[in-house]
């Protein structure tokens, strides 16, 4: 499933990645973090709902991106080339309007059933944008249940016989 989840083009705006705890989700995030990262303009963004949640997440991505210099508070990977990965938190409802403005070329939410709601979602996603050669890209990955459930089946069309995947076409 990760293979798969990893290779899908850069046409496809919207990526979820669900399944049950321990399906791999997380790194295959990280993983497709790294495609952005070539370019040394390249800014990304993981979101998660709690800074606690944030650095189990850092943890590991500071094992499979061994290169990256490290720095602040939420973390910064910084790659050689100069390409940045932020990190960020959704504590409270304000939190999901500071990065308007941005130019953020890929985004990763991690448990995006923690999102309460779409309208949320879609306040994190309108700094997914780019003038560099990285296209905008946003990957999601959600574990079944949570306040977010509901409008993540109904924006990715997944029914009763869903797989563990869906992938969205540009708005």
């Amino acid at each position: 499933q990760q293979t798969r989840a990893l290779s899908i083009d850069e046409s496809c705006f919207e990526i979820l990645y669900g399944g049950a705890r321990g399906g791999g989700k997380t790194d295959a995030g990280i993983a497709w973090l790294l495609k952005g990262t070539a370019d040394p303009k390249s800014t990304s963004l993981v979101i998660r709902r709690t800074h606690t949640d944030l650095r189990n997440w850092c943890d590991r991505a500071r094992e499979l991106y061994p290169h990256a210099r490290v720095h602040g508070k939420p973390s910064i990977f910084e790659f050689p080339n100069g390409a940045k990965i932020y990190t960020g938190h959704l504590k409270d409802s304000d939190a999901y309007a500071q990065f308007q403005g941005w130019e953020i070329q890929r985004i990763l939410l991690e448990e995006a059933g923690q999102i309460p709601s779409e309208e949320y979602y879609l306040k994190l996603i309108s700094s997914s944008r780019s003038t560099i050669s990285v296209k905008p890209q946003v990957f999601l990955t959600a574990n079944p249940g949570g306040p977010g459930h509901a409008w993540l089946k109904r924006r990715f069309g997944i029914g009763k016989k869903a797989s563990n995947k869906a992938f969205k076409d540009p708005i």
